[in-house]
C-alpha cells in the first residue's frame, strides 16, 4: 500500500494579511515544516501545492505544483483538480491531504485511516471527525477520485464538504480536537502556547 501526501499551500492568506500562511512561523518555524514532520513518518512521499514561494517550498520537496490557471483562487479544490493530472500522485494508492497550517497533526494519522478503509474496502473517500467539529480538510482518498473534482467545480460548486458528501466519504473519529487546530490568523500564531 503506497500513501502519499499532498499538503495544500496554496491559498490566498487573506486572514494573515496576505501574508503566506505555510511560511508564517508558530513555534520559531514554518507552519509546513510543522507539517511535514508530523505526516513524513506515515507516508512514502509529499507532494506541496503553492501558488507563491515556490522556492521556499522546493527546499522541502522536489514535487510542487501550482494550480493550474483555469483554477486559480478557487480555493482548495484547485489543488485537487490539478493533482488529478500528476502521473505521481495517480500511482498512489492513497493520498492523504492535509493543509499547511494544521501543525500539531497526530502521528496516528495515516494508521487510522488505513484501518476504517480496509474495514470498509468499497468507500474511496475518508475526512477526520472530531467530538467538535468535521475537518473535511484533513482527509484520505483514492487518488483515482480526483477526477470527478473537475465537473463538480464546473458545476460552481467550491466546497471541499460538498465533494466529500458526492464522494460518499466517511468520517474517522478522532478524540482530541487540539491537533487538528489550524493557524488561520496572526492571532491564532501568537495564542498558541510554546
Amino acid at each position: 500500500m503506497k500513501t502519499f501526501a499532498l499538503i495544500l499551500a496554496g491559498g490566498q492568506g487573506e486572514r494573515m494579511g496576505g501574508a503566506d500562511k505555510g511560511l508564517a512561523l508558530w513555534r520559531d518555524k514554518p507552519l509546513i515544516d510543522h507539517v511535514i514532520e508530523a505526516v513524513s513518518p506515515q507516508v512514502e512521499h509529499i507532494a506541496i501545492s503553492a501558488n507563491r514561494n515556490l522556492e521556499e517550498y522546493a527546499r522541502r520537496s522536489a514535487h510542487i505544483f501550482a494550480d493550474s490557471r483555469q483554477w486559480q483562487h478557487l480555493g482548495p479544490l484547485a489543488a485537487l483538480c490539478t493533482a488529478a493530472n500528476d502521473l505521481q500522485i495517480a500511482a498512489a494508492d492513497w493520498l492523504l491531504v492535509v493543509p499547511c497550517n494544521m501543525p500539531a497533526l497526530p502521528a496516528d494519522l495515516v494508521a487510522k485511516f488505513e484501518t476504517v478503509s480496509k474495514r470498509t474496502p468499497l468507500c474511496n473517500a475518508f475526512y477526520v471527525e472530531t467530538p467538535v467539529t468535521p475537518h473535511h480538510n484533513v482527509m484520505y482518498i483514492r487518488p483515482q477520485i480526483l477526477q470527478s473534482t473537475v465537473p463538480y467545480l464546473y458545476s460552481g460548486m467550491k466546497t471541499l464538504s460538498g465533494w466529500l458528501h458526492q464522494q460518499r466519504a466517511r468520517t474517522v473519529h478522532f478524540g482530541l480536537e487540539d491537533v487538528f487546530f489550524s493557524c488561520d490568523t496572526s492571532e491564532d500564531l501568537r495564542a498558541r502556547p510554546l
